[in-house]
């Protein structure tokens, strides 16, 4: 009886640990959801969570039974961190734009590496490194077209705020894509976060069909192309995520200073990513010891 009542109780504390890694790994996602340079999508594979969010989102009735213990505390977590994490980001933007888009985009350097490597991990034969190249050239032309070839002014609305809620919900649907450096090309990211951090459900509905929108409708299409093509598709990811970097590069610094602050900025991101990535690394760790 004793020793019934004593498994009981380490069992319960298991399930209890388990709940609290996985609201754990959903702020973690959340965040990446946020911050440029750290794809929701990447994270999702990193902590095993990726197949069965894809599973429930391809297909909800037949698969929310198999994984709601995994999807709920999860989910909670991505709702604090996204939601969390918002009002900080918004503030240091308002506060110097410039030295935040610099740590993002030490951010997305720091990240590049682990990318690389993860693109990687089936080869690079055949297609994969002209697709990273070709896609890079593709997108950077086009959005130099968008700044220089078109004359345009995004005034944020419920229908770009809609475009938002796709471009993330693409970062978790596609692993390595981050589509906060997009936003931040069209000037719509700290206006978002903003909203966000107000709860302002003019920005916050929109933004929850469009990511609705595309994650239940490209899903499925998604998870197999990568599991059918996963180099080409991730050295295509690559190229993009290359691309939108380069273009949100600042060119003009007030002076000496304000050059030097955007350096430490930047240096201080690829430090985040380095040690977000360890944090992953031993989160991934934990629970391949626990499936052991």
């Amino acid at each position: 009886m004793e020793d019934s009542k004593e498994k009981s109780i380490i069992q319960s504390h298991g399930n209890r640990n388990r709940i609290l890694l996985l609201i754990l790994q959903g702020v973690i996602i959340g965040i990446g959801g946020i911050l440029p340079g750290i794809s929701g999508g990447v994270l999702c594979v990193i902590f095993g969570l990726y197949q069965p969010v894809i599973e429930v989102l391809s297909n909800p009735f037949a698969n929310l039974k198999r994984h709601w213990r995994i999807i709920i505390p999860a989910g909670i977590g991505v709702g604090l961190g996204f939601l969390g994490c918002a009002g900080l980001v918004s503030t240091f933007m308002e506060k110097n734009s410039q030295a935040a888009v610099c740590v993002f985009i030490g951010l997305i350097v720091g990240m590049l590496p682990d990318l690389w490597k993860d693109a990687g991990r089936e080869g690079r034969k055949g297609a994969s490194l002209p697709a990273l190249v070709i896609s890079f050239l593709v997108f950077l032309g086009l959005l130099l077209f968008l700044r220089t070839g078109i004359s345009m002014e995004i005034m944020p609305s419920t229908g770009w705020y809609v475009f938002c809620g796709i471009a993330w919900g693409l970062s978790i649907v596609v692993p390595g894509l981050s589509s906060s450096s997009m936003l931040i090309f069209f000037g719509l990211y700290q206006p978002m976060l903003e909203g966000m951090a107000r709860l302002d459900f003019s920005v916050l509905i929109p933004l929850g069909i469009g990511a609705c929108l595309i994650v239940f409708t490209l899903s499925r299409a998604v998870n197999h192309f990568f599991a059918k093509h996963y180099a080409l598709a991730s050295h295509i990811i690559l190229g993009i995520v290359v691309a939108t970097t380069v273009m949100i590069v600042p060119t003009k610094f007030s002076g000496t200073s304000g050059l030097l602050i955007c350096l430490a900025c930047a240096a201080g991101g690829v430090l985040a990513a380095a040690g977000l990535n360890r944090l992953c690394s031993r989160i991934a760790e934990q629970r391949m010891a626990e499936n052991q």
